[in-house]
């Protein structure tokens, strides 16, 4: 009887048997077990996770079962060479109701054993099966299947040989030369000696991979002669002690060797000894001397390579197509932080960003499906500490020319944090303001260009903001540009925390901003943003212990998805923008189609406005302020009068904004101070002039000069001359402006808070400043009849009366209201109901009428004006008074 050694094949082995639906050998050697046991089926099987596949089969129709109905998936569960034995499957609790029982093929005996082919869910058997229950299945039946199972797993071994060598032939012959053929076929040499060692079963193979001859080989002859003569010839002259005991003379305290020897022409054998269970063993020669030269050739050729990758600074790493690492470089402990050996078996998914996930699965999918060239990528991979470090990869496809069918990867990592920070530094720098951080104009109009894409998709809208600081110049020109930058990025963090996550909002340079609005839901969205914007702007802001406020005029246009000019969008936010500095500063404007030729007629009346500065077109008006008792002229007010060539009397109302706009007001409240203090030398000494200053004039560093140039030219003293100043005044640039003021006043010129009430008031510029004058808007007066207007004129006086200021009442025009600003306690009143602004002459003319008409106070009324000597009331505001 031939028994075969068992041994650990590996899954390889299996196939050979499963490249076609029938296994000739091994059905043959089912056909000998089911004559051999009487059983009318008999079969060899394989099982994987989910099902039974018959390699080898007799009286079956199926090439497959599932494993939950597999009668061999309790027979794997035993021991090898241990059958599981089944007399009758109706009296088995485990098998009565399968499938495979209750139904064809009505299996009622089984009998299995377990082969040593590969463990757990991949192990193989051979069994035997009847419809019909059997009493008993004996110790000498149990031997029989035993020695079958051994041989079945000897010829599959045999067959792993020849796949791993790829030269394995195989011919299926008659059952009674199944043995012989397999044995001949292998390219592994096979020898298989008995209890009394003799040989018993051997191939050709044998005979020339050893170089013994086929006379010591027959069958029956002594193994000794075998060994006495390989030792004759030194075949084991190199191998150590007690594997040469054994293999020359068979003294060992082990016959279960597998080892190697190199012949003395070169070749390698590896040698695998495994012991029969009646003694005996089978021995397999195997020739791997072009293996061991690849293998060597290999480790050198990979020595070097290790040298290069070990001492590069760069990681180097070696993984397969589906990304999993092999080797990785020690240049890895620097660059990332890991040990080389905690990133084999990983793959760079596992460590890569979120954000460049679809990146590297995009990047991985090019790189197996073209294979060919470098392949380079910048992504970021997890350090061990927990931060990402980008990392650019360099990657090559390399072919293994034994197996052209696998390939590898050999990747080369290098740091590129700094550079990618750098140019990442750069590209902000090139689309965003070095000084908030927000987006630049080249930035903006992208967004503006996209939000023209989108609301063309979506038809929906959108809207344009531009904006501009008021008062920023003053606050960035009295406390220094690192203020002035402290406060562009407090207004620009402020404008931001208003608008959405959504919008952009940009800086064009100095006090320039401009938004973009996407996603409104309606047009007017877009002021109530605007509105807020300036509320969060006009906040004051503590700069170093320096409160400051400024605010924001904002030109707002909302596009639809008609508009696609970005250029023409931002032209008409800008156009609304300068209508909102028009309409007083600190607010917005929607854009409206004739806007634009309001501008462009204010462009050209500045033009003219140069022109008649050079051709003197320019006058004054003097409106007289008096005693509120006795109607004696206390002083005058110069106010600025303009007769244009073409459109005659222009209103101060249009033309003062545009010269404070344009600067104009500097030359014009120049030669305005020259001017009345020239006419005012004139009058009574007891009379001053009172003169508008804006605070553009304030603001430059030649305005007190002019003060004193105008009296020296004069001759007025220094007592005679009152400048009004509006509180806006005071809001910007607070401690220059009071410095300025106070100077002043030390030479003796009057100093007048004028239109009190209708800005930003603060009563600590009353306390902070000693006006001698303040002035009471005309909107209280008008309205004085009622409680509430009342009781705020009659505060303003106690005021003035406690901190010794005077008060004016601005725009009296009935005696009723006369009436009342006096009962309130106002000393001087200034309006219509006296005289409206006059001419020079008419004006010396109205102090010799009021001087010879004085009533007493019950009866006070003022003096008679001549027709021609009024001017037509004008529009009220700063230079022009009712």
């Amino acid at each position: 009887m031939i028994k075969v050694a068992p041994a650990c094949i590996v899954p390889d082995a299996f196939a050979v048997s499963e490249k076609s639906a029938s296994d000739p050998p091994l059905d043959a050697v089912c056909r000998t077990a089911a004559a051999l046991f009487g059983m009318r089926y008999a079969f060899v099987s394989r099982l994987d996770e989910t099902h039974q596949r018959f390699l080898g089969r007799e009286g079956l129709d199926v090439s497959e079962t599932p494993r939950d109905v597999a009668f061999c998936a309790y027979t794997v569960l035993g021991e090898a060479y241990e059958p599981l034995v089944v007399l009758d499957t109706h009296c088995d609790e485990r098998f009565a109701a399968n499938p495979l029982v209750t139904g064809a093929p009505f299996l009622r005996f089984y009998a299995g054993i377990r082969i040593a082919l590969a463990g757990g869910v991949h192990a193989a058997t051979v069994c035997i099966a009847d419809t019909l229950p059997r009493p008993s299945f004996g110790k000498a039946e149990k031997e029989r299947l035993t020695d079958l199972a051994l041989f079945v797993e000897a010829t599959l071994r045999g067959r792993a040989a020849e796949i791993e060598a790829g030269r394995a032939r195989y011919q299926v012959e008659a059952s009674d030369t199944l043995l012989r053929t397999t044995l001949e076929s292998m390219d592994q040499g096979l020898l298989m000696t008995d209890a009394d060692d003799r040989v018993r079963v051997s191939n050709r193979r044998v005979a020339s991979l050893t170089g013994v001859p086929d006379s010591l080989l027959q069958d029956g002859a002594p193994f000794a002669a075998v060994r006495a003569y390989q030792a004759a010839l030194g075949e084991f002259a190199n191998l150590p002690e007690d594997l040469r005991g054994w293999l020359e003379h068979g003294t060992s305290k082990t016959n279960h060797f597998d080892y190697e020897r190199m012949r003395p022409d070169g070749t390698v054998l590896q040698i695998c000894t495994r012991p029969l269970p009646r003694g005996g063993v089978v021995r397999t020669f195997t020739d791997v001397t072009e293996r061991r030269a690849a293998e060597c050739a290999l480790r050198a050729s990979e020595n070097r390579y290790r040298i290069l990758a070990e001492n590069a600074n760069d990681v180097i790493v070696l993984g397969d197509l589906s990304m999993r690492r092999h080797y990785v470089s020690p240049a890895v402990r620097s660059v990332l932080g890991y040990e080389p050996e905690e990133l084999i078996e990983t793959t760079p998914a596992e460590f890569c960003h979120p954000d460049d996930a679809q990146s590297l699965a995009d990047f991985w999918t090019q790189v197996k499906a073209q294979q060919e060239g470098r392949f380079i990528t910048c992504l970021r991979h997890r350090h061990k500490a927990g931060h990402y470090v980008w990392i650019e990869a360099s990657i090559r496809v390399v072919r293994d020319e034994q197996d052209p069918d696998r390939a590898i990867y050999v990747a080369a990592l290098r740091d590129v944090t700094a550079r990618h920070e750098a140019e990442a530094q750069v590209r902000h720098m090139a689309l965003h303001d070095a000084l908030t951080g927000l987006p630049n104009r080249t930035l903006f109009r992208d967004r503006l260009e996209q939000a023209i894409a989108y609301a063309r998709r979506a038809r929906t809208f959108f809207a344009v903001l531009a904006c501009d600081l008021d008062r920023f110049k003053a606050v960035n020109d009295s406390l220094g540009h690192p203020a002035g930058d402290a406060l562009l990025r407090v207004v620009a963090e402020r404008m931001r925390a208003v608008l959405r996550p959504y919008d952009t909002l940009a800086r064009f340079g100095g006090d320039e901003f401009a938004i973009v609005l996407t996603y409104l839901d309606a047009a007017g969205d877009a002021g109530d943003l605007a509105d807020r914007l300036i509320a969060a702007v006009s906040e004051p802001v503590d700069l170093d212990g320096q409160i400051v406020e400024v605010g924001v005029s904002i030109g707002v246009t909302v596009a639809t998805e008609r508009d696609r000019d970005p250029d023409e969008l931002f032209k008409r936010a800008d156009i609304a923008l300068y209508e909102a500095k028009a309409a007083g500063r600190n607010t917005h404007r929607e854009f409206e189609p004739n806007a634009g030729a309001r501008i462009a007629t204010r462009g050209q009346l500045a033009l003219d406005m140069k022109e008649a500065l050079r051709a003197q077109e320019f006058r004054l008006a003097y409106q007289p302020v008096v005693n509120a008792e006795t109607g004696a002229v206390v002083s005058f007010e110069a106010l600025m009068r303009w007769y244009h060539p073409a459109q005659g009397e222009v209103a101060p109302s249009a033309f003062i904004p545009v010269a404070e706009e344009t600067g104009l007001i500097v030359p014009l409240g120049a030669w305005a101070l020259h001017e009345a203090c020239r006419e005012a030398a004139s009058w009574p000494a007891h009379i001053r002039v009172a003169v508008n200053v804006s605070v553009v004039q304030l603001r430059r560093a030649g305005f007190e000069p002019t003060v004193l140039a105008a009296l020296a030219g004069s001759g007025l003293p220094a007592a005679r001359l009152k400048l009004e100043v509006t509180e806006s005044v005071l809001m910007q640039d607070v401690d220059v402006v009071m410095a300025s003021l106070h100077r002043l006043r030390a030479l003796g010129v009057l100093i007048a808070l004028d239109d009190f009430g209708t800005g930003y008031s603060s009563l600590s510029y009353l306390r902070r400043f000693p006006f001698d004058k303040i002035k009471i808007d005309r909107a209280f007066i008008r309205d004085i009849a009622d409680p509430d207007a009342a009781a705020i004129v009659r505060a303003v006086v106690g005021i003035g009366e406690r901190l010794g200021m005077g008060i004016v009442a601005e725009g009296v025009e009935t005696a009723e209201q006369l009436d009342l600003v006096r009962q309130e306690g106002c000393t001087q009143v200034q309006g219509f109901l006296f005289s409206p602004p006059l001419p020079p002459d008419a004006a010396r003319r109205y102090i010799e009428r009021v001087a010879q008409h004085q009533t007493p106070p019950s009866g006070l009324a003022p003096a008679p004006v001549k027709q021609a000597d009024q001017q037509k009331p004008t529009r009220p505001g700063r230079w022009a008074r009712s």
